[in-house]
């Protein structure tokens, strides 16, 4: 670049100072460059690490470290003095050497605080090279770390800083603790795993392509949200390819889709809203009566299945409560079923919207990711996913508390044990099943103090009950659909001579569960539970639709207690986990005074003492397995206080 071209380009970059220093000023704001100095003091300040050479992204360069050089400078790092000054003479040097002579290569000096960083020394190399559009500046870190605290923000930045230790990609900050936790489990990693350049790339790749095509107007509408919380949740509704491969126009109406789950948890601890009893929706005769005229013929609702009913008993059983929910409501609603794959789930819902639902119930959490695309796209369509909590606002979730029954199924076990361990087949390490697997536990503990129970698990290589038998349990509780060898589905069954007999079966009445919910869009109760940020129905006994079933020559005291611990759960005055509980490590989880929450329920990420076994991770299970895993989770366990 000549001298001449490099004048002109000062004088571009003076009108941008300038229009911005304007525009701050009047709006009442700082039109400097922010001071390091007037930010933060010693009281705020842990500690300070030498990161030395970097290659740092020039977007997150915002300050200054002293407030002797902010008065050259807007707070968007162009120049506000004369073309004609000395400043202006050195600033066109360097914009020369920049194209003429290799460009600048002496890094700057700044400190690092927050993710953002401060020039000590090179404010004009700053400047020139953001003026020509560059991404990147070489520099020489120190970073400031900030004294340790529960606000949101501050935590956030510790999980950056362990997460730049594994990538060095500076431009990865999100707004909101845990959801470094969340990308490492979208992209299948864990936090002790090295990463290659490919890795680092690819997630390079992905966070330009969605910042190049975010709407910065959007932005500023999801109260402090950023183009890498942006990324994120496009990585948990889209594929790596999906993204990857879309042209701008494309990927700006995927980001516009999902904007809404952004605006919904904006502040840190959203949690969705759990519904642990049907809504009773209250309404005088007149209020009756106005809805019932404006209410349509039919209420068409959609069921997406991932495979026939005929052939899988998941499906099967959600068929059978389909079936129920249709018979109770004769004329009032149109249903159709539709089998839907994760390559073509989006068309089968566009379809089903195309044939008039307005209700879509999608039985198999495999699906959330089209679930929540086509809920983006039809704002008015009312979208439930069979899953524990997703706090997704543009959908809802559904599921039945199957610890209930499991406490119930381990007290029948603890009364039949006689001293030997007691065996518990489970499905996935996924949200709910930690305390489904406790209560099955804590309800052996309960008629058996010295209980134990061997916890062995279908999604990983074996079998699992094989292994059980082998280790002494000659009673097991399942899950459905677990084991070949247990034909009757959930339950506790008993081994002899050989062979699995019933003693016990889980009612899941998923038919109740649809009734209940329907008649709350009938009467209203979907639009009284609108404003919650996220909606889950968690309904155990109290709302009918979980259940144990004797079987039929069961003895009279195992059917007294069976009545006893139902009509105690479904009163409130028995809960599974209100006693005296540590984990398998002696630590004290509950203090048998206080009630736990659903939420706290839902997420438990620990076993209990009297039970043998492990939590898998995402990586220990069969492949098979892992997407289920990983999607529904279990939160990452914390420390917690011996006593």
């Amino acid at each position: 670049m000549s001298r001449t071209d490099a004048a002109l380009q000062y004088r571009a970059a003076l009108r941008a100072g300038i229009k911005y220093y304007n525009t701050q000023v009047s709006q009442s704001r700082n039109p400097y460059l922010p001071v390091l100095d007037d930010i933060v003091n010693e009281t705020q300040v842990s500690g300070q690490q030498v990161l030395g050479i970097r290659e740092i992204p020039l977007f997150l360069v915002v300050g200054t470290l002293t407030s002797g050089r902010k008065a050259a400078f807007a707070g968007n790092y162009m120049p506000i003095l004369p073309d004609d000054s000395e400043f202006a003479g050195k600033w066109i040097n360097l914009c020369t050497s920049q194209f003429d002579e290799g460009g600048i290569r002496d890094p700057i000096k700044c400190m690092e605080f927050m993710g953002r960083f401060y020039v000590i020394e090179g404010h004009k190399r700053v400047s020139v090279l953001k003026s020509v559009g560059a991404s990147s500046i070489t520099a020489d870190v120190t970073r400031i770390l900030p004294v340790w605290s529960d606000d949101p923000k501050i935590r956030a930045y510790y999980e950056f800083t362990k997460f730049y230790k594994l990538t060095e990609l500076y431009q990865i900050q999100f707004s909101m603790p845990g959801m470094y936790d969340r990308l490492l489990k979208k992209l299948g990693k864990t936090w002790d795993e090295v990463w290659t350049h490919d890795d680092r790339s690819l997630l390079n790749s992905l966070w330009l392509k969605v910042s190049r095509v975010v709407d910065q107007r959007a932005l500023q509408s999801l109260n402090g949200r950023n183009a890498s919380d942006v990324m994120l949740e496009c990585l948990e509704v889209y594929s790596e390819n999906e993204l990857l491969k879309a042209d701008d126009a494309k990927l700006q109406k995927m980001i516009s889709a999902i904007l809404q789950d952004l605006k919904q948890d904006a502040q840190e601890g959203a949690e969705a809203h759990i519904s642990t009893t049907p809504e009773v929706v209250d309404k005088s005769i007149v209020r009756q009566f106005l809805d019932d005229l404006s209410r349509p013929d039919a209420l068409h609702i959609a069921f997406i299945y991932t495979a026939s009913p005929e052939t899988s008993e998941w499906a099967g059983v959600h068929e059978a409560g389909r079936q129920r929910m249709e018979e109770a409501f004769e004329n009032q609603i149109h249903v159709k079923s539709y089998i839907a794959a994760r390559d073509n789930a989006d068309e089968v819902m566009e379809t089903a919207v195309r044939e008039g639902a307005q209700v879509i119930f999608v039985t198999a959490p495999l699906l959330m990711a089209p679930a929540r695309r086509i809920a983006a796209l039809y704002p008015q369509l009312k979208v439930l996913v069979c899953a524990l909590s997703v706090p997704y606002k543009g959908i809802r979730t559904y599921y039945a508390r199957v610890y209930e029954a499991k406490f119930i199924l381990g007290a029948i076990a603890g009364t039949l044990c006689r001293g030997e361990p007691i065996g518990c087949v489970a499905q996935y390490p996924i949200m709910g099943t930690p305390a489904a697997i406790n209560a099955f536990a804590l309800g052996a503990r309960l008629t058996c103090p010295d209980a134990r129970v061997l916890v062995e698990w279908s999604c990983m290589p074996g079998d699992p009950c094989q292994k059980l038998v082998d280790a002494g349990a000659r009673l097991i509780t399942s899950q459905p659909g677990t084991v070949q060898a247990l034909k009757d589905g959930s339950g506790l069954f008993e081994l002899r001579d050989g062979q699995f007999r019933s003693l016990a079966r889980e009612v899941w009445n998923w038919g109740r569960m649809y009734q209940k919910i329907v008649r709350s869009i009938l009467d209203g109760g979907w639009e009284h539970e609108d404003g919650s940020p996220s909606v889950n129905y968690w309904w155990g006994m109290n709302g009918g639709v979980i259940n144990v079933k004797l079987d039929q020559d069961a003895p009279e005291g195992t059917q007294q207690l069976v009545g006893i611990l139902r009509n105690g759960m479904v009163s409130g005055s028995i809960h599974p986990f209100l006693s005296r509980i540590k984990d398998q490590q002696g630590v004290l989880r509950l203090d048998g005074e206080q009630w736990m929450t659903p939420i706290e329920i839902m997420q438990m990420n620990w076993l209990a003492e009297n039970v043998s076994g492990i939590l898998p991770t995402a990586d220990d299970v069969l492949e098979m397995s892992r997407e289920t895993t990983r999607l529904l989770a279990i939160p990452k366990a914390e420390k917690a206080d011996l006593t």
